[in-house]
């Protein structure tokens, strides 16, 4: 008799098809921007970090960062070719909901391009998995007017919003995705990045080009890469999982002397290890000593890992 699957254990397996193979996430809380219009390309290559001299060939997406004139992020975008000649697809986390639409519009002066959402966009789903492709394929070639995007470390299938319930894939539980999104160190929006950061301490080398002309930011990108030391940079880890996540915000300690904080924690389903992601001071960092996340009277260990963790 075959035993019933508990929650736990649906999780690790939904976990291990995001890790190992191939798996549906619901992003229908993202943010979805439309960009059209003869300027869209001249736009994005103004005020995205990525060199957007050509679009992403079709059915592709590039990563960028969308900055403030400080530096500071407002969000990390994959930008895929539009349907029409020209446009373009911005695919951002929810925490840039609010602000990414406001922030374009404000550098809009004379391009002729138009924004359009992010309310009244296509449905959005990410893939993950090193099978993922065939799988988005797949999903979109069954809904009529699906795209499938492809991507690293996500994939994306678009597909329009009054598509039959039927036709749409199982997604895994949101507590999964988590667990495998601070694996693959993509960070959120107002919980690992904020106007309190600057781009290079966000360590997204593949999404800022140190070569192209200006954008919106460029002066202090370039600063702070050329200076060669940064104060603080972004981290992901493993710690001993004891049944609670690591508060966000929580001060991280190294040798007696602060050291960093906490963004984002999470259980490794099937393990008994948390994930994490936040930031330390590469001095810290170098000295090699043990790594604490200090609460009240309790400390936990973390180990630095590279990503994937």
């Amino acid at each position: 008799m075959t035993r019933p699957t508990t929650s736990v254990e649906r999780l690790a397996e939904e976990y291990r098809a995001l890790r190992d193979a191939a798996a549906v996430v619901d992003l229908t809380d993202w943010t979805v921007l439309a960009l059209t219009g003869p300027d869209a390309r001249e736009f994005l290559q103004g005020t995205a970090t990525q060199d957007f001299e050509s679009l992403p060939p079709p059915g592709t997406a590039s990563r960028t960062l969308l900055l403030t004139e400080k530096g500071r992020p407002v969000a990390l975008a994959w930008v895929a070719m539009g349907l029409q000649p020209g446009s373009a697809i911005l695919i951002a986390d929810p925490g840039a909901r609010s602000a990414l639409k406001g922030h374009l519009e404000r550098f809009r002066v004379m391009e002729d391009v138009e924004i359009q959402g992010p309310d009244g966009m296509p449905a959005l789903f990410g893939l993950a998995g090193p099978e993922r492709d065939p799988l988005a394929q797949a999903i979109a070639a069954k809904i009529q007017g699906a795209r499938a995007i492809r991507s690293d470390p996500l994939s994306f299938v678009l597909a329009p919003a009054d598509a039959s319930p039927s036709l749409l894939p199982p997604a895994v539980d949101p507590h999964a995705f988590e667990a495998w999104r601070i694996r693959a160190g993509i960070p959120y929006q107002g919980i690992d990045m904020d106007q309190d950061r600057i781009a290079t301490e966000l360590l997204l080398p593949e999404a800022i080009s140190m070569t192209k002309g200006c954008y919106v930011g460029q002066e202090v990108v370039a600063r702070t890469a050329n200076r060669g030391k940064l104060r603080r940079q972004r981290i992901g880890f493993r710690f001993p999982w004891s049944g609670e996540p690591i508060p966000r915000g929580t001060e991280v300690r190294s040798g007696g002397l602060e050291a960093g904080n906490v963004t984002s924690t999470a259980w490794e389903p099937g393990t008994r290890e948390g994930l994490g992601m936040g930031y330390a001071m590469p001095d810290a960092l170098a000295r090699g000593l043990d790594l604490l996340a200090i609460q009240g009277g309790k400390s936990t260990h973390l180990s630095p890992r590279s990503w994937p963790l």
